[in-house]
């Protein structure tokens, strides 16, 4: 995938992929900025980085989107590590983040924006533009994993997870570079081919219904089918 970026002076550069994972990550990581919006998968407040979960999961970007949702945002850049891998780490965030309520989240944010006693209720208003809020925090999240795997795989994977009633999105990420080292990220979300039935929705994700254990050894045995 390549392409031409066009300035407003008029100039252009045309575009070839990025494919070094380290370099992109850190570039998706130094995208972040406190109390501006992030805009790859959907526009988010970003209320923490870098954040450390129980388990020892490194969540890259943790915000808050303009329906009041907790928004954790992973890599998935290095495909030669195992997909199973991959999704239990996105289960386990899930799990973590379903955990934050909004006291939490205002704790997170006040330490990544370097004000302790900035309100998140103010903040998130001021970024999307809002006289106040108008909506809940830490009531319901999505996990957002960026991908660099095949599109087809990552189909049968987020369908999959519908099927569960998992609240976790994968994005397909093409990352491109110009002439000049300018850099330019596309996220396209991945639409399940199939038609989920309102009851299968309905699904209780699995830390809520069982052990995580038994769920990705489920899982292990669908990717190996």
């Amino acid at each position: 995938m390549g392409g031409i970026i066009r300035f407003p002076d008029g100039r252009s550069s045309s575009l070839s992929p990025v494919t070094d994972p380290d370099w992109v990550e850190q570039w998706l990581r130094h995208s972040v900025q406190p109390m501006k919006l992030w805009n790859l998968t959907v526009p988010v407040l970003p209320v923490g980085g870098n954040l450390t979960t129980p388990l020892g999961i490194i969540v890259p970007i943790l915000g808050i989107d303009g329906d009041g949702q907790t928004i954790a945002v992973l890599f998935d850049l290095k495909v030669d590590r195992s997909l199973t891998a991959v999704l239990g780490e996105s289960i386990a965030t899930l799990h973590w983040a379903e955990s934050l309520d909004e006291k939490q989240l205002e704790v997170f944010g006040r330490y990544f924006w370097h004000d302790p006693k900035a309100s998140l209720a103010v903040v998130w208003a001021q970024v999307f533009g809002l006289k106040e809020r108008v909506v809940s925090f830490g009531q319901r999240t999505q996990v957002h994993v960026l991908s660099w795997r095949s599109r087809n795989l990552l189909w049968e994977i987020q369908n999959f997870l519908l099927r569960h009633g998992l609240s976790i999105l994968f994005f397909g990420l093409h990352t491109l570079q110009g002439e000049q080292g300018e850099t330019v990220a596309i996220a396209e979300q991945i639409a399940a081919p199939l038609t989920i039935s309102a009851a299968v929705q309905e699904i209780a994700s699995p830390h809520k219904a069982g052990e995580v254990e038994s769920f990705l050894r489920t899982l292990r045995e669908t990717i190996n089918s």
